[in-house]
């Protein structure tokens, strides 16, 4: 059921932040105060800082909220997440989920290489974001799973060794096999519990998850990555010929 009441607030609040009223990285009056301003109750309060939350347009730390300091849209798919968020004048944060390692390969992604399930493939789990002054927002959690006859010896070194590691470039310098065609499958959704955790979200964020395949010109398949995106932060652009 739609609260308009908590929707009309909002808007209202929403105004003022795009605004500046807050600043770009202000800190919120305390609940009692703001709602005393927005003529509500602090429950009322609480769900339209949840709404504005899920939003990306404000982030709470403890009994704080603030203004959300790190507002940008950004591609779906870039070449290089590191290399992206620096062209916008920003900081890359990229750091491993667990260590860099051999997987027994999941069916969904076995289908998608067309190897057989349990193979084990050089695999890699990063948390991205980006910091701005001492703020890190999370921008979106990226699996990759590559192929193992391309990341092994001194390129799975390189992957192990370090979170922006460019395995593509690697790659391509050593056996001459460049990205030609990619596919792509997209969904929507709301976070899971431990994305909750480790995006710092709430439920009511949306997400965007990518199943993305790259290939050789020849159809060799490179590698699958699977990206699930902070919803505010994705922009997908899409760009192909196309008849009818």
């Amino acid at each position: 059921m739609v609260d308009t009441k908590i929707d009309g607030l909002a808007g209202t609040l929403r105004q003022r932040l795009n605004k500046g009223e807050f600043g770009t990285s202000g800190r919120l009056p305390p609940f009692r105060e703001l709602a005393n301003q927005l003529h509500t109750t602090q429950e009322t309060t609480n769900k339209v800082i949840h709404l504005l939350q899920s939003e990306g347009l404000l982030v709470v730390k403890g009994k704080s909220v603030y203004v959300n300091p790190v507002n940008f849209q950004m591609p779906a798919m870039v070449p290089h997440f590191d290399r992206y968020i620096e062209s916008q004048g920003l900081v890359p944060i990229s750091t491993f989920l667990e260590p860099p390692d051999l997987v027994s390969i999941p069916f969904v992604i076995a289908d998608k290489m067309g190897l057989d399930e349990c193979t084990l493939v050089p695999h890699r789990l990063l948390r991205q974001g980006v910091q701005k002054g001492d703020t890190v927002v999370h921008v979106r959690l990226s699996e990759n799973f590559y192929n193992p006859e391309l990341v092994k010896d001194e390129i799975f070194e390189g992957l192990r060794s370090n979170p922006q590691f460019d395995t593509l470039i690697a790659i391509k310098n050593k056996y001459g096999k460049a990205i030609e065609n990619i596919s792509l499958d997209a969904t929507s959704r709301l976070p899971t519990s431990n994305e909750q955790k480790l995006l710092e979200v709430v439920r009511g964020t949306p997400m965007m998850e990518f199943y993305r395949t790259s290939y050789t010109s020849d159809g060799l398949v490179v590698m699958v990555n699977k990206i699930v995106f902070v919803g505010h932060y994705v922009k997908l652009s899409v760009k192909m010929p196309i008849s009818f």
